[in-house]
């Protein structure tokens, strides 16, 4: 692992995760960097800035790599990937530092990995990614309500594209 330091312009090298991991999402929440799945993985590994280290975070419920994972209300959302069988997955799970838990939230419409998650307007929007084929489908999440819906489809499938909001547009 490695930080940038912008006020001498160095990266500097971390203390090593405890495991290695390929396709794995990652999220900051509450000043912590979370390390989440990988291939064959289902465990989670936390980095605290202020002592360095790492330590064990709560297992997911199943192996996700290549899952995508956005940071909403003060929780951690996972969302797609890919399953124990390299399938596509359509799983939502939601980490609440309260419980320390993971939950079921409701699945998103398309099964699919390497999409782009984008908080805009109080919803998680999911653009593009591959399904069994790149794909141009956008589909919103409302964390308000646990559902989803089917927005505006990109103009040219994208996988692993990239997206952000500004200015009141994605």
């Amino acid at each position: 692992a490695e930080r940038y330091d912008p006020a001498i312009n160095q990266w500097e090298t971390l203390t090593s995760m405890s495991t290695a991991r390929e396709g794995m999402a990652a999220a900051a929440l509450n000043g912590k960097f979370y390390a989440i799945g990988g291939q064959g993985l289902s465990s989670v590994e936390i980095f605290d800035p202020a002592t360095g280290q790492w330590s064990a975070g709560t297992e997911l419920p199943g192996e996700v790599n290549h899952g995508i994972a956005i940071t909403v209300g003060g929780k951690i959302l996972l969302v797609g990937g890919r399953n124990s069988a390299d399938q596509p997955s359509n799983q939502v799970v939601e980490f609440d530092p309260g419980t320390n838990q993971w939950s079921q939230k409701a699945a998103m419409p398309t099964a699919r990995h390497g999409m782009k998650l984008v908080l805009f307007e109080g919803k998680v929007w999911a653009i593009g990614g591959r399904a069994l084929s790149d794909t141009s489908k956008v589909e919103t999440y409302d964390p308000a309500t646990n559902s989803w819906t089917t927005g505006p489809s990109l103009t040219t499938a994208r996988y692993f594209p990239s997206a952000w909001a500004a200015n009141g547009r994605i």
